[in-house]
């Protein structure tokens, strides 16, 4: 006697008394009288039993319907031991030999009955997976095609007439500034930090958009370099502040150059402008290993920041700090993690007020 598994989609027309799905199991024997034996020891399993007098008969079962077992009558073997492995060749599962124990039939067929519905679980499940992967991926599609719109927008219609605003109010203050009263002269300095301001958002909104596509080319950084390049563009720009500025050596990352040179331009423009309140700041760069981990961060001695409000750092134009005390347009931490995110990696941030803060990022 053979037992076969099908790995076919079984056919659902009868439930079972338990409310589950039959699923069907094919007896092939030229016997009527053991055809029926079979099916009076299987009816308790409450499946769907066909049975098949000749191996033609049974050619034509599977081509109608799916069976999760085949009982096939392999009767006469001489050399047991050699027919058998050449059963298992043909696809044979197990053997039960004659006289046939009802017990054991029922729990070796039961076996496979269950192998098999558990294997259509998996199928039925793998096939919402993939519908809804398709669907999700539809939707993305959707989402970034209208972010490119939106982002184009951006850039021509919104930015062009804040452009042209801004290089009217500097023409202004250039030409008649010395005309206008003090009100005046102040009202028209204020215009053009709003318009500054607004730029600035605009631009932090461009990388955002632009951050969303493109693909990821990953190749050894070295964060080192770019840290000191950073610094010196920072110094450049900031001739009168004094930082001390450590960068550690050898500090290399997997990950795509132009990104991480974008993320480590926001750490540490976060870290010189936390700390431009301390006449000699101190910032590190660094990497460490904790549990197999590599983690690169950027640490600074500023003002830190209250773990309560952590949760918001990372989201777009959330700031924990008013303009008066520290500028920006709350962009850059947002655009740090939607480059990690994008590399499969996570950042997140340490603190405490007046203590100082250090971000770290595994990519």
């Amino acid at each position: 006697m053979v037992t076969k598994t099908r790995e076919s989609t079984p056919e659902t027309e009868s439930t079972t008394s338990s409310g589950r799905s039959k699923v069907g199991i094919l007896i092939v024997d030229d016997d009527a009288t053991k055809r029926f034996a079979l099916r009076t020891i299987l009816a308790p399993l409450d499946e769907d039993v066909v049975e098949a007098s000749s191996g033609a008969d049974a050619l034509r079962q599977l081509l109608r319907h799916e069976f999760a077992v085949v009982l096939l009558d392999v009767t006469a073997l001489d050399q047991a031991e050699t027919d058998m492995g050449r059963g298992y060749t043909l696809g044979a599962v197990d053997f039960v030999f004659a006289p046939v124990v009802p017990s054991i039939m029922r729990a070796k067929v039961s076996v496979f009955v269950e192998l098999y519905r558990a294997q259509q679980e998996l199928r039925r499940y793998r096939t919402q997976l993939e519908t809804l992967v398709e669907e999700r991926t539809i939707a993305l599609t959707a989402i970034n095609r209208e972010l490119e719109a939106f982002s184009y927008s951006v850039s021509h219609d919104l930015r062009a007439p804040l452009t042209s605003f801004d290089a009217l109010s500097k023409t202004l203050l250039e030409e008649h500034g010395g005309k206008l009263d003090k009100r005046a002269l102040e009202q028209l300095r204020k215009m053009r930090e709003v318009s500054e301001r607004m730029a600035s958002v605009f631009d932090g909104l461009q990388m955002l958009f632009r951050l969303t596509s493109g693909e990821i080319r990953r190749e050894q950084v070295d964060v080192s370099a770019l840290a000191a390049e950073i610094v010196q563009e920072l110094r450049a720009a900031n001739r009168k502040r004094k930082v001390v500025v450590e960068i550690a050596p050898a500090i290399t990352v997997n990950g795509d150059r132009r990104l991480v040179h974008i993320l480590l331009s926001n750490l540490l423009n976060n870290a010189w402008k936390f700390t431009s309140a301390k006449p000699a700041a101190r910032i590190w760069i660094g990497q460490e290993a904790v549990e197999g981990e590599s983690r690169v961060f950027v640490k600074d001695d500023g003002v830190g920041l209250d773990m309560i409000d952590s949760h918001r750092l990372f989201g777009a134009f959330q700031r924990l700090h008013s303009q008066s005390e520290f500028a920006g347009a709350g962009i850059g931490l947002a655009t740090a993690r939607r480059i990690v995110n994008r590399h499969g990696g996570r950042i997140w941030a340490e603190g405490a007020v007046g203590e100082g803060a250090t971000f770290y990022f595994v990519l």
